[in-house]
C-alpha cells in the first residue's frame, strides 16, 4: 500500500525553500529547460558550474526548489515548453522574492529582447493547491503566457491569460516575519483555535498549528512559541501513519525520523521516489491495462480449455457405447428412449441414453461419431493449453517488468508488443533506439548489469555476458536477468548487491526472504519453441535475501 503524503507546503516552508534559492542560484543563467510531465518543469542553471531547479504545479506534489537528481528528459517538448525556452533561456536570475508569506515566488530576470536590448522579464510560480500556476510577465507585468489560463469569466479573482497585466491574489492576514503585527494579534486578538490563526496569519498550515498547539501543552508562552517556530531550521521527514515533511521538528508525532540540511535534500529526498512512480503509473496506464486484459483473456481460456479436456475424459465411453448397441440392436424397440445391457469388458449391467427417433444403427454411429471427434480435439486441446500457459507466462513477465519500469524501458515494452502483433500501433521509422539497459556498482566498483524488460534481459544474457561472468535471478518467478561482469569466485559483498538487484526488480519485491538463484552464463540456455526471455540452467547455487529499496537506491549507476 503507498504511503499517504501530508503536504506542508505552505508559505514558511515557501521562505525557506526562497531563502535557499536566493542563495544558491543568483546570478545564474538559465541554459535549459524541460517540461518533464504535464506537471512539472526543470530550469538547468550555469554559473561556474551546472545545476537545476524544479517547479511542480501537480495537485498531489505542488513545490519550488533545487534538486540534484536526475530526471529522464521528454524527446519532445510541448508548447509551453517551447514557449519558455523562447522567452527566457539564456535569461540571468537577478531576484528571487516571495510575496508576503503567501505561497507566491517571483523569479527576476534579466534577458536579451529581439533587438538586443537588455529588458526584464518575471518568471512567477504560484503553489495554490489546485490552482497551481506557472506564469512569465514582460517588465511592465503583462502576461506573456501561463500554465493554466483564467479568463473574466471563469469566476476567478484574477484573470490569467497572455496580455492581461499580473496582479498578486489579495491577502489581508498578518505576515508571520512581522514581529509588530505578530506581537499585537496575540494582544489584541489571541488566537487560539485552528480556525482563528489560519483567518489571522497568512501562509501557515494545520501542521503548524497542530506542532504549536503541542508545544503550549509543554508549558511554553504562546508569542515565544510561535515567533521560534517561524523561524525553526529544522528539515526532517516522518514516517508515522503518514508521511510528513517539514522545516521544523515535528515533536507532535511520533515515527521514524530523518534529517537533512536543506530544502534541497529534504525535497529530492521525500518526492523523487513518489514523483517518479506517479509519472510511470501514467505513461504506462494503457500499457498495463493492456496487459492485464491480456491476462484475464488467458486465464479464461485456459480454464475453457481445461472444461474441453475433461469433456473428452468421456472418450472411452462414447466409443463402448457405440458397440453395445450394435451388439444389442436386436432388442431395441422404436421409440425406446434408454438400452439397458450387460457391459460385456465388466460383466455389470449399464443403461445407455438412446434417441427415440432414430435407429438402433443411428444412434450407434452417432456415439462412434462423438468419439472419433473427441479423439481428434484431445491433441489440439493440449496443444492449446500449452500455448495460453506459454503465453500466460509471458505477460505475467510483462506485468513485472513494467511495476518498475523507467519510461524508455517501458516504450521498449511497447515495441516488443508491437512486433509481437499484439499492439497495431505501426513502429516509428528509423533505427532502432540502443536498449538502455542499466550497469550498477557495488561497494568493490564491480559492474552488475540488470535487464528491465525482454529485449534487455536477451540483450546482457545472450550477448554482452562473457561464458564466464555470474547471472543471477530470482528462483520460480518473473523478474530481471542480472549479470556480474566477473567470474567466480565473487566477493560476498558483490554476490549480496546481485541478489539484492534480482529480488528487487522481479515479481517477489515486496516478499521476504526471497531465493535468488546464481550460476555461470555459460549454464544458461534458450527453451527451443519459446521466447528467448525464458531460459533454462544448471549448476545453481541460492541465495536467500529481502529486497530493501533503501540499499537499492543507495547503489551507484554508471552513466
Amino acid at each position: 500500500m503507498a504511503m499517504v503524503i501530508i503536504m506542508s507546503f505552505d508559505g514558511l516552508m515557501l521562505h525557506h525553500v526562497t531563502r535557499d534559492l536566493k542563495n544558491a542560484l543568483i546570478g545564474h543563467r538559465i541554459t535549459k529547460i524541460y517540461q518533464l510531465s504535464t506537471y512539472d518543469l526543470l530550469f538547468q542553471v550555469r554559473k561556474q558550474k551546472q545545476s537545476a531547479f524544479l517547479m511542480s504545479t501537480s495537485p498531489r506534489y505542488t513545490r519550488l526548489h533545487r534538486t540534484e537528481n536526475t530526471y529522464e528528459k521528454p524527446d519532445h517538448p510541448p508548447m509551453f515548453c517551447m514557449f519558455l525556452r523562447k522567452h527566457i533561456e539564456g535569461s540571468i536570475i537577478q531576484d528571487i522574492t516571495q510575496h508576503g508569506n503567501d505561497r507566491i515566488v517571483t523569479f527576476t530576470l534579466k534577458s536579451t529582447n529581439e533587438l538586443g536590448d537588455l529588458t526584464d522579464k518575471y518568471l512567477i510560480f504560484e503553489a495554490l493547491g489546485k490552482d497551481a500556476n506557472i506564469i512569465v510577465a514582460d517588465e511592465n507585468k503583462k502576461i506573456l503566457d501561463a500554465m493554466k489560463h483564467t479568463g473574466p469569466f471563469d469566476q476567478t479573482e484574477r484573470t490569467i491569460v497572455p496580455s492581461a497585466v499580473y496582479t498578486y491574489p489579495t491577502d489581508t492576514r498578518i505576515n508571520p516575519f512581522d514581529y509588530g503585527a505578530v506581537q499585537r494579534a496575540f494582544t489584541e486578538t489571541r488566537p487560539k483555535t485552528r480556525k482563528e490563526f489560519l483567518d489571522t496569519f497568512s501562509g501557515i498550515s494545520p501542521q503548524f498549528i497542530r506542532e504549536y498547539q503541542h508545544r503550549l501543552k509543554a508549558g511554553q508562552e504562546p508569542l515565544d512559541t510561535f515567533n521560534s517556530l517561524v523561524h525553526e531550521t529544522h528539515y526532517e521527514r516522518v514516517e508515522a501513519d503518514k508521511a510528513y515533511y517539514s522545516f521544523m521538528h515535528l515533536s507532535h508525532l511520533e515515527g521514524t525520523r530523518t534529517h537533512y540540511e536543506s530544502p534541497q535534500a529534504l525535497f529530492d529526498a521525500f518526492f523523487f521516489e513518489r514523483d517518479q512512480h506517479d509519472k510511470r503509473k501514467q505513461k504506462a496506464k494503457d500499457l498495463t491495462q493492456f496487459i492485464r486484459r491480456q491476462i484475464e483473456r488467458l486465464k479464461h481460456k485456459q480454464e475453457n480449455l481445461a472444461k474441453d479436456l475433461d469433456k473428452s475424459g468421456t472418450l472411452e465411453q462414447q466409443r463402448l457405447f457405440g458397440e453395445l448397441i450394435l451388439s444389442y440392436q436386436h432388442t431395441i424397440q422404436k421409440g425406446d428412449r434408454h438400452l439397458t445391457c450387460e457391459n460385456y469388458y465388466t460383466h455389470e449391467d449399464i443403461t445407455i441414453p438412446l434417441d427415440p427417433n432414430k435407429t438402433p444403427a443411428q444412434n450407434s454411429e452417432k456415439y462412434f461419431k462423438t468419439y472419433k471427434k473427441l479423439k481428434k480435439s484431445i491433441p489440439y486441446i493440449k496443444r492449446q493449453i500449452k500455448k495460453a500457459k506459454e503465453e500466460l507466462d509471458y505477460f505475467l513477465l510483462l506485468e513485472a517488468q513494467i511495476e518498475h519500469a523507467n519510461l524508455q524501458d517501458l516504450e521498449e515494452v511497447r515495441d516488443e508488443l508491437i512486433e509481437q502483433k499484439y499492439l497495431k500501433t505501426k513502429p516509428k521509422k528509423g533505427k532502432r533506439k540502443k536498449t538502455n539497459q542499466t550497469t550498477y556498482l557495488d561497494a568493490l566498483g564491480i559492474e552488475i548489469l540488470v535487464g528491465k524488460n525482454n529485449v534487455q534481459n536477451e540483450q546482457i544474457t545472450h550477448k554482452l555476458a562473457e561464458h564466464f561472468h555470474v547471472w543471477f535471478h530470482v528462483q520460480n518467478a518473473p523478474g530481471s536477468h542480472v549479470v556480474v561482469k566477473q567470474g567466480f569466485p565473487l566477493d560476498e559483498t558483490t554476490i549480496r548487491t546481485a541478489a539484492h538487484l534480482a529480488s528487487y526488480f522481479s515479481k517477489m519485491r515486496h516478499a521476504s526472504s526471497v531465493p535468488v538463484d546464481y550460476t555461470e552464463v555459460k549454464h544458461i540456455k534458450k527453451i527451443p519453441g519459446k521466447r528467448s526471455c525464458f531460459v533454462t540452467y544448471k549448476a545453481q547455487k541460492t541465495i536467500f535475501i529481502d529486497p530493501d529499496s533503501t540499499f537499492i537506491q543507495s547503489l551507484k549507476i554508471k552513466k
